[in-house]
């Protein structure tokens, strides 16, 4: 699993990697330390259109880890982890605000061209434009 970081930050990895503190190999901050991969945040970045939208998935992920190893049990010490997925939870949420980052359907306007929009007088009909749809009809009458 390669991991690599340059602190110029010249490209969206290694912007990824520096929001996540996941710079160092075995330093991560996934459960037991572990990193994101190389092939792991390019694809995020790919898949998200953008590095800032990328952080905002792998914060999701990173909650959804933490959330798995809860608790931890060993002999009479327990460890509770669930703040640490809260905190990358709230995380997630705080970067969306931040980059407004609008998660879910995003609802594009609608453009009206009929005989009770603003844009067309009520007697003029569109029939060139890419919204226009053209019926024409056919009547065959036998005389």
């Amino acid at each position: 699993m390669a991991v690599t970081y340059d602190d110029t930050l010249d490209t969206d990895r290694d912007n990824v990697r520096f929001t996540l503190r996941d710079t160092q190999q075995g330093e991560g901050p996934r459960p037991a330390d572990a990193n994101f991969s190389d092939n792991e945040i390019d694809a995020i970045v790919t898949a998200a259109g953008s590095w800032e939208r990328a952080v905002a998935m792998l914060l999701d992920n990173l909650a959804i880890e933490w959330t798995r190893h809860a608790t931890i049990h060993v002999g009479p010490r327990s460890q509770d982890f669930s703040d640490v997925a809260r905190g990358y939870r709230l995380q997630a949420k705080e970067w969306r605000r931040e980059n407004n980052i609008l998660s879910g359907v995003i609802v594009a306007g609608v453009i009206r061209v009929d005989g009770y929009s603003d844009d067309v007088p009520s007697d003029d009909v569109d029939t060139v434009s890419e919204y226009a749809t053209k019926r024409i009809y056919y009547l065959d009458y036998a005389i």
